[in-house]
């Protein structure tokens, strides 16, 4: 009759041995399918630290991640501590004997059989006591450790039994392939964006490689690429400032973003800001240093001064950097979404400080080779050279062209009466008249001593009077500065010459110009005269105005 007991008891615990494992089964097979359907490793952490919290009866579970991009174990999720008591928590795979251990992908011990720390130099080093666990749960996938499960005490006091280690590992087992799956798809989604950074970064350093290689005026160059650099990166506004080699002076030649009367006034040169000297301020630093420099709250940064810290909130400043020298530098502020400037950021406008380093530095020796020093104005060889595009155009495209031709009246007289450095003076200031009073198309020039030349492309003979006539109010209006604070008075004699059929060539404009303008000056000079072959009014005088000063003339 025992016997026959002794056998239905050992049968009954058979049963529920099986039971068990049935249901154990059931329940990974369940906790598999539910974890592999999870795309978000918050979700996903969340997700595996209840589940294992509800079958393993442990008092605390918690669950570090291997972090791809800072390279160590972080705390992701817990149940059972305290709010935030786990935030920060970081482990760092390295040699030694518990990475070995964790190396080995069986859940095991973390305290002995006296409740002491097995690896307490780097429990210690980590302040890994804080996850007050008693058991350490390997994710393992392929030889690659991706996680750690910790878990605290039973609840019932007992230590975990095979059947817990068993259904653990199991469990681990299911969960590293859920992780696995986040973690790929987490790479993916990176590379993605990361390509699709790159593309966008060569995609604007191709548009502006492009641009400048037809861009011929060097502020329209630099504003070209202060336009590109800020919508590149997201940003409010911009400068671009030279170096002036005499005066070791940093000095901004255009800006974007600020006030639209305020930003053309600086970039017509209207306005004069002020100057950093090298090695002050941000910008001052970074030239003398060529190493970029990045501001992400400049009301705490001592470089800024109180009065620039107004409407700046961040800034990135980048050298323009040529083979032979640091030639000035960009700077972008304020991200328009408040955040700060990324590597990437950082790594675009770096590219494109250096292809503008060598654009300027190629626009400065071209414009150094097509100007005259003193008045900036394009030098004669240059004029012949577009005098000769503009004509066969014209020809071409039966398209207006007019010339004028003009000369200060009476310069050699002021040259010796007032020496060569006041004449010189004359020449750069009415250079600078004509500069303002041209338009954006048309070709000042000086062609030679005290005359110059203006093109005029698709200009009939009555538009070129106009312009004509208001040069030589400029001129004539102008108080020129002499000795001791005399004010002198200057006037020009100017000759119009248009292209029609007759016309064949370059040196027949130049001279018929040129003969105009002598005909004014022996019609009493300072006023415009047309070439007699162009179908307007032979002679356009002007009517003498009474000087208000010492007539130069």
């Amino acid at each position: 009759m025992s016997k026959s007991v002794g056998c239905a008891d050992d049968s009954q615990s058979s049963i529920r041995e099986l039971e068990r494992k049935v249901f154990d089964y059931f329940t990974l097979l369940q906790l598999g399918k539910s974890l592999i359907s999870i795309h978000n490793m918050q979700d996903l952490a969340h997700a595996l630290v209840s589940s294992v919290y509800d079958a393993s009866d442990a008092e605390n579970v918690a669950l570090l991640i291997y972090d791809i991009d800072s390279k160590v174990y972080e705390y992701k999720d817990s149940i059972g501590f305290p709010k935030g008591a786990l935030d920060g928590l970081r482990f760092v795979g390295e040699e030694g004997l518990l990475w070995r251990v964790l190396n080995g992908g069986e859940p095991f011990a973390i305290r002995d059989s006296l409740g002491h720390d097995r690896f307490e130099t780097a429990i210690k080093r980590y302040e890994l006591e804080r996850l007050d666990s008693v058991l350490w749960v390997p994710l393992m996938l392929k030889n690659k450790l991706h996680g750690i499960l910790t878990l605290g005490e039973k609840n019932d006091g007992n230590s975990y039994a095979d059947r817990d280690l068993n259904f653990l590992s199991h469990l681990a087992t299911q969960a590293v392939v859920a992780i696995d799956s986040v973690l790929v798809d987490q790479q993916k989604q990176r590379t993605t964006a990361s390509l699709g950074l790159k593309m966008q970064n060569l995609s604007v350093l191709y548009d502006v490689s492009r641009a400048l290689n037809f861009a011929n005026d060097l502020k329209k160059t630099l504003l070209l690429i202060l336009d590109k650099a800020r919508g590149a990166v997201d940003a409010q506004k911009g400068s671009i400032m030279l170096l002036d080699d005499g005066k070791a002076e940093l000095e901004i030649k255009v800006v974007r973003g600020i006030d639209p009367v305020v930003e053309r006034q600086i970039n017509d040169g209207e306005v004069e800001c002020t100057k950093i000297n090298v090695g002050e301020g941000i910008a001052g630093k970074v030239v003398k240093t060529g190493r970029y420099m990045v501001v992400d709250d400049v009301s705490t940064d001592s470089n800024f001064k109180k009065s620039d810290r107004s409407n700046v909130e961040n800034i990135i400043c980048i050298p323009l950097t040529t083979a032979d020298a640091h030639i000035g530098v960009m700077n972008i502020t304020n991200k328009k979404s408040g955040e700060r400037f990324s590597e990437n950021d950082i790594d675009l406008l770096i590219a494109l400080a250096g292809q503008a380093a060598i654009t300027i530095n190629n626009a400065n020796l071209y414009h150094l080779a097509i100007t005259d020093g003193l008045t900036q104005l394009f030098i004669n060889r240059y004029f012949r050279q577009k005098l000769e595009d503009e004509l066969r155009r014209s020809k071409r495209y039966s398209r207006n062209l007019s010339l004028i031709m003009m000369d200060i009246d009476h310069f050699k007289t002021l040259n010796d009466t007032y020496g060569h450095q006041q004449g010189d003076d004359i020449l750069a200031a009415t250079a600078r008249i004509m500069r303002n009073n041209v338009r954006e198309t048309d070709i000042p020039c000086r062609y030679g001593g005290e005359e110059f030349a203006v093109i005029l492309p698709e200009t009939d003979a009555k538009d070129a009077i106009v312009l004509a006539e208001r040069l030589r109010k400029g001129i004539e209006n102008y108080d020129f500065s002499g000795p001791a604070d005399e004010i002198l008075k200057v006037t020009i004699s100017l000759g119009i010459a248009s292209v029609d059929k007759n016309i064949v060539g370059m040196t027949e404009l130049i001279e018929l110009a040129d003969k105009a303008m002598y005909a004014s000056k022996k019609a009493g000079r300072n006023r415009v005269t047309v070439d007699d072959t162009t179908s307007v009014a032979t002679s356009v005088a002007a009517a003498k105005a009474v000087p208000r000063a010492k007539q130069a003339s």
